[in-house]
């Protein structure tokens, strides 16, 4: 091991910079009233963000949208369905339905929805409850299967300092267990990356959280030219860390309302090995459980779990 690999990065203004992120935990408890066709775990965030947005622009738009096409309408950062769903920035909130195995629920059925709020987002959430209300009346899924809500519960996932409330460090490697296709983009191709190093990874996941600490949190108020170097310390680090992947690529198809027609996504599934002192990066790694990583991260893909090597 070199002597870089000893020595700490300098991490205390990144971190600091951080220390205002917010994540807010809405769990949605969902009874069926209709038979609900919701397909396979890994797109069942992408079927949920169709129905948010379809919903959420019923509600929320200013214009009558079916005569008026957003990119018609000057409306821009008034309008709530523009700023939290049609602009082409990250989205404050992430789709996170329980990943179960189950294609189809029955009237009656249980059924499981998470989203996690980022930010300001979390201030509206009132507004994403009437949502996904509004959705339930309006159906979801290939068949449009209705539901109500049984129940609601909230919970902050942060602490004061920006990071997990339960946090300890993991030194000696880790596991990814990517749960939901991880699509990385270059261009407009989706890679496929047989041997993903962790500084390709960490790129991924410290580029989302920074952008989204900016655009929702209070991480404008920041110094980037102090937050660099340190940044730049952690890559150091990261290319030190051994990789092993042992994944494979999915398609899937969805259909985009916006688009009227049918799309292809994809991305990796499976699990990765980083051998090498990760503890620099756990508290990044783990919010990173939480908002995901890599393209499509607001229909749930890029969700992983941690794992202790």
């Amino acid at each position: 091991m070199t002597q870089q690999s000893k020595t700490q990065p300098k991490t205390g203004y990144l971190k600091e910079s951080l220390s205002g992120f917010r994540a807010l935990k809405v769990e949605f408890t969902l009874l069926p009233t209709d038979r609900i066709h919701l397909g396979p775990d890994e797109v069942k965030g992408d079927r949920w963000r169709g129905g948010f947005g379809e919903a959420l622009r019923s509600m929320a738009c200013l214009c009558r949208w079916e005569k008026t096409a957003c990119s018609e309408c000057n409306a821009g950062e008034d309008c709530f369905y523009h700023r939290y769903f049609f602009s082409d920035r990250p989205h404050p909130y992430v789709m996170l339905p329980e990943l179960d195995g189950r294609r189809v629920y029955d009237p009656g059925e249980v059924m499981v929805l998470e989203m996690v709020l980022i930010g300001e987002a979390a201030g509206h959430a009132d507004k994403f409850v009437m949502t996904v209300e509004e959705v339930g009346k309006r159906g979801i899924g290939g068949r449009r299967g209705r539901f109500r809500i049984k129940s609601v519960v909230a919970e902050d996932l942060i602490d004061d300092s920006g990071f997990l409330k339960e946090e300890s460090v993991n030194a000696g490697g880790c596991v990814i267990e990517l749960l939901t296709p991880l699509k990385i983009k270059e261009g407009a191709n989706g890679l496929n990356y047989h041997n993903l190093s962790f500084e390709t990874f960490f790129r991924l996941l410290i580029k989302r959280l920074i952008n989204l600490n900016n655009l929702y949190c209070n991480g404008r108020g920041f110094d980037k030219e102090r937050i660099e170097p340190e940044k730049q310390d952690l890559f150091s680090l990261a290319r030190e860390i051994e990789a092993k992947t042992y994944t494979e690529w999915r398609d899937f198809k969805r259909f985009s309302s916006r688009q009227h027609k049918s799309l292809k996504i994809g991305g990796q599934l499976g699990i990765i090995v980083y051998n090498g002192d990760t503890g620099p990066f756990y508290p990044y790694l783990k919010l990173g459980e939480i908002v995901g990583v890599g393209q499509h991260t607001t229909s749930g893909f890029g969700r992983y779990r941690l794992i202790a090597a």
